[in-house]
């Protein structure tokens, strides 16, 4: 049975029914359907967020100023070699000269500061043979001390005509101010030279 005001519900047993008591009253409570709502579905993210580094972190300070350090060392270190060297700089790239002269630091040419002085070229026999002798000294005359380049021999002939060259390593190879390297050289061959000439090569 229902009531039709609020709709609840019992069992009421017939009065003629043998099993059941005439009085026995039944009720029935209805179970309410599933909510229509389902629980969130909803699962912790599953990403991960990296905690945040200072800005002002000290190994990454550290290591910038090493980095710029080294690269201030290497800048440093090419300059340093292009005032010393510049020289060897000149003479492996010429046009390196115009540089140096517009920055104030002009190239000496080789032998700057050094002098040639007793010079003499002979012929003599040695051994049957014709050769060429030819000595010399090289004097500081300038304030500092100096590095003497190699020597540059030219043998001419007929009309100054050059005939060979070749170098020549004057002893020693640096030199106080007032101090003389000399240098002295035979040459197996003299056929048809009559004169020599002698220049600093700097190309050591």
């Amino acid at each position: 049975m229902r009531c039709a005001q609020c709709g609840h519900m019992w069992w009421q047993a017939p009065e003629d029914d043998p099993v059941l008591h005439p009085d026995e009253v039944t009720e029935f409570h209805p179970v309410p359907p599933p909510s229509s709502k389902t629980p969130s579905s909803k699962t912790p993210s599953s990403r991960k967020t990296a905690p945040a580094t200072s800005a002002a972190d000290p190994g990454a300070r550290r290591r910038a100023l090493v980095g710029w350090g080294a690269f201030l060392a290497v800048l440093a270190a090419i300059i340093a070699a292009g005032y010393v060297g510049r020289a060897t700089v000149v003479r492996l790239w010429p046009p390196a000269a115009l540089f140096y002269e517009t920055v104030g630091l002009p190239v000496e040419p080789p032998g700057s500061g050094l002098q040639l002085q007793n010079v003499r070229s002979e012929q003599k026999t040695e051994e049957g043979k014709s050769a060429l002798l030819v000595e010399g000294q090289i004097l500081n005359v300038s304030e500092t001390a100096r590095t003497v380049p190699a020597l540059r021999v030219t043998a001419l002939g007929a009309d100054r005509q050059p005939l060979r060259n070749w170098t020549v390593e004057p002893v020693p190879t640096q030199i106080l101010p007032g101090e003389i390297a000399t240098f002295r050289d035979v040459q197996p061959d003299a056929a048809g030279v009559l004169e020599v000439m002698i220049t600093f090569d700097g190309r050591r």
